[in-house]
């Protein structure tokens, strides 16, 4: 111990007087590091740090599914949850929740909030803990008799003033009063947004339709069974539980981690960064071993004093060790600072909800931040770097001739050689290395101009969205007042100056919410499911189609005149009718069996790409909401101007009509359809910005390379030109050499990208991860950054006086 703090004072003592090295491999280092601690943190929120639950391992989340017909993670009915809650022997108990929004009154202006209806026993599974009152208790919550509820802790401090006494008194949520009961701790989390709960007593769940497919259903697993054997059970549970439904046959249960599936969405774009940024540290540390190298030809001397000294190899390896490490040390606490400003970034980039793939449902994303972990991967990244850029240099080094290299004014020949390979060496790897950057950044942002060439169905500018749902255990209980308040909200909105149009549907495109069902055709056999096709399904207005720009391909609209005792009619996309249809026959006029009625055709519009940009469209039927009515439906607004600067006004005529209608989710849809590509935006963003920096690394660290060696080969340019060689000459022999370095890392970084290039396959659109024209025109671009970067010393070596070379020698 002695020695090494002897060894880390000297190295100290170096650095300090060498002030210039020191700043440019310190910050070398901080930014290397903490860009990787940013993007450690990210992921050790998001995909390594458990859920905060008790043994949260064991929690999974229970699906149906029906591949068949394209029905793949979709919530459960009462009736299924009670039953597979009690024939099941693989979980120590199952729960269900079903997020929504509840209407406060009463305090002031309505609010609506996100809320869930939940079976009592939810808490207790999660390990909720309350810090006033209590939680759910069994047979508590039904429906108008017993409505209990429970607070966030967020929402009893926000809306609700942190009264200590809040237990046992009301609160007015959907027109009806709901005892408050408790209010949870400030350290309990959901992975969905809510603030209140109110409890499901198992006689409501059981009078569900068993075909209802709208709770989440969460499961904690006994200890020892595993994930291989719950999903056997499940698939012959669900196989017993439906065997006289005749509907359900085709359908079955899948048994997924809890946490695999909340962080789904983003694992694959987080590793990729975390891969890109480790490539940049890398990129960074060949530069320093490569100042290092050079420091270490200018110390040839001292290292001879010291073995003839008597120093061993091993003791001068260590010496060299000891100050990489601290130049990598100083380079992390550095590095925590920059991290804090990356993990800022980050937080603005990184979406705060994120898409359940294929579940049309949004979770939370975790917050991001340091803790013990993140601290423990910057110094382990430090201390690793400092050995990768410190071991080389080291070991080259210590190989000095004590005898050549103490001859007065003595090189050791060897030992330059030696330092030459090794600094060639370092350079092609940052090629290589900057080139599969390179390749990475060119397919995201190839993808990404795919991407948003794709024609999502509509046009989306300057339309905001309004979410308005209706309070029917009070009032509007029937879908004709829900029909004539929506058209009340309609006729009150349109008068307000700057909306050009205004339109109504229950689902928003790309919102991550959806309807589905199954129809027949009228005189056509049916699926072998016998069950009927599947289909997304849209409530809209007449004016709909005009507000969201969706054309028209045949038929009519729906109008006025379609609404509840007219005939029942349907509009119908063009998907749709390429499947019923496939051999360009008319739909117009032909009938959709649905739920036991017949609708008529009247109409064929564009596909939409409801689900995603990057996803096939859907066929869909819309229906006229005056026909089928929704106490949930979303105001569709198109403005002449900026559609945010209308939203105070378009709440103050809904109120117009009913003081106490909240209204709430208002988001331009120009902000869903951003939303609706956050994966791939994060990740070009930044390993674009990755990959510019281990360019800027790479190209310094040719420049620096060429450098030092015109410096040290100044004489032999000098006798060059002094025999007859031409500056020209003496340029293409110093080009060459970088050139030639700069192929092989080339030639390196291609093999290495068409291999690691894989990993962004999820994440492409429109290309393929070994595409040509990417791979060619990243190298190109490389090649003439690496000939930039070569030709600058290559230029001074043409300026060598051939006389002070020949005086020299």
């Amino acid at each position: 111990m002695t020695q090494f703090f002897q060894d880390f004072r000297y190295g100290l003592r170096l650095l300090g007087k060498n002030p210039g090295f020191t700043a440019v491999a310190v910050l070398t280092l901080a930014l290397g590091i903490g860009a990787n601690t940013a993007i450690f943190s990210a992921v050790n929120a998001i995909l390594l740090r458990p859920l905060p639950y008790p043994e949260a391992a064991r929690l999974v989340l229970v699906w149906e599914n029906n591949l068949k017909q394209g029905w793949n993670r979709v919530g459960v009915s009462g009736p299924t949850y009670l039953d597979w809650k009690e024939q099941s022997q693989s979980f120590e108990d199952m729960a269900v929740m079903q997020p929504g929004t509840g209407t406060l009154t009463g305090l002031g202006e309505p609010e609506q909030f996100a809320g869930m209806q939940v079976s009592t026993n939810l808490l207790e599974l999660l390990g909720a803990k309350a810090i006033l009152g209590r939680t759910f208790r069994a047979g508590e919550g039904r429906i108008g008799h017993n409505n209990v509820a429970v607070l966030t802790h967020g929402f009893w401090q926000r809306r609700f003033g942190s009264d200590a006494d809040i237990v046992g008194k009301k609160a007015i949520i959907d027109g009806m009063p709901y005892t408050v009961i408790g209010v949870l701790s400030p350290s309990f989390w959901l992975p969905v947004p809510c603030e209140a709960m109110a409890a499901w007593d198992n006689d409501d769940l059981r009078r569900q339709s068993r075909n209802s497919h709208e709770l989440g259903l969460v499961a904690r697993l006994k200890r020892g069974v595993t994930l291989e054997q719950a999903n056997a059970e499940m698939r012959m549970v669900a196989r017993r539980v439906w065997q006289g439904y005749p509907a359900m046959q085709d359908w079955s249960a899948s048994v997924v981690p809890m946490h695999e599936n909340l962080v789904e969405y983003l694992r694959p774009a987080l590793l990729v960064l975390l891969g890109a940024v480790g490539f940049v540290l890398l990129i960074g540390c060949t530069n320093i071993a490569n100042l290092l190298l050079a420091r270490a030809a200018a110390r040839q001397k001292e290292t001879a004093i010291r073995t003839a000294l008597g120093a061993a190899r091993t003791r001068l390896v260590r010496q060299f060790l000891t100050e990489s490490v601290v130049l990598s040390l100083i380079g992390g606490a550095l590095g925590i600072l920059v991290a804090y400003w990356g993990i800022a970034v980050l937080r603005a980039v990184i979406p705060h909800s994120i898409p359940v793939p294929e579940a049309s449902a949004e979770v939370l994303v975790s917050k991001i931040g340091m803790d013990a972990r993140v601290l423990l991967f910057t110094l382990l990244i430090s201390l690793a770097s400092g050995l990768v850029f410190g071991l080389a240099p080291a070991l080259q080094a210590s190989r000095v001739s004590v005898s050549e290299t103490l001859k007065e004014g003595g090189r050791s020949a060897s030992a330059s050689q030696g330092h030459a390979r090794l600094r060639g060496l370092l350079v092609v790897s940052e090629v290589a290395l900057a080139l599969v950057l390179l390749v990475g950044a060119g397919l995201m942002i190839r993808s990404f101009w795919h991407l948003q060439k794709v024609n999502p169905g509509f046009n989306p500018d300057h339309v905001l969205t309004l979410e308005i749902e209706l309070p029917t255990d009070t009032k509007y209980r029937q879908g004709r007042e829900q029909a004539a308040v929506f058209r009340q909200f309609l006729e009150h909105v349109q008068r307000v100056p700057g909306v050009r149009s205004a339109a109504l549907t229950h689902v928003v495109p790309l919102a991550q919410a959806d309807d589905r069902l199954t129809y027949l055709i009228e005189g056509q056999p049916q699926p072998g499911s016998g069950q009927g096709w599947p289909a997304d399904v849209r409530k809209i207005n007449p004016d709909y189609f005009r507000t969201m720009g969706i054309p028209l391909k045949k038929g009519r609209q729906f109008t006025d005149r379609d609404k509840e005792d007219a005939p029942p009619v349907v509009v119908i996309d063009e998907s749709l009718a390429r499947r019923g249809w496939p051999a360009n026959e008319d739909p117009i006029g032909r009938r959709l069996l649905i739920r036991e009625r017949a609708f008529e055709i009247v109409g064929i519009v564009g596909e939409v790409k409801h689900s995603g940009l990057d996803k096939t469209a859907k066929p869909t039927i819309y229906f006229p909401y005056l026909q089928i009515p929704a106490f949930r439906m979303n105001l569709m607004v198109r403005s002449q101007g900026a559609p945010e600067t209308l939203a105070r006004v378009l709440k103050n005529a809904i109120w117009e009509v009913d003081k106490d209608q909240p209204v709430y989710n208002i988001r331009s849809i120009e902000e869903i359809l951003a939303s609706s590509q956050s994966a791939p935006r994060l990740t070009l963003t930044l390993l674009a910005a990755f990959a510019l920096v281990a360019v800027l690394l790479a190209s310094l660290g040719i420049y620096g390379v060429m450098s030092y060696t015109v410096s040290l080969r100044s004489h032999e340019m000098g006798i060059r030109m002094a025999l007859g060689a031409q500056p020209s000459d003496v340029l293409k022999l110093a080009v060459g050499q970088a050139m030639g370095l700069a192929l092989i890392g080339l030639a390196a970084g291609l093999a290495g990208a068409l291999l690691l290039t894989r990993a962004l396959a999820t994440l492409l659109y429109g290309v393929s991860a070994t595409d040509p024209l990417t791979f060619v025109a990243v190298s190109l671009a490389l090649a003439e950054v690496a000939l930039g970067a070569g030709y600058v010393p290559a230029r001074r070596a043409t300026r060598v006086q051939p006389i002070a070379a020949l005086r020299y020698e």
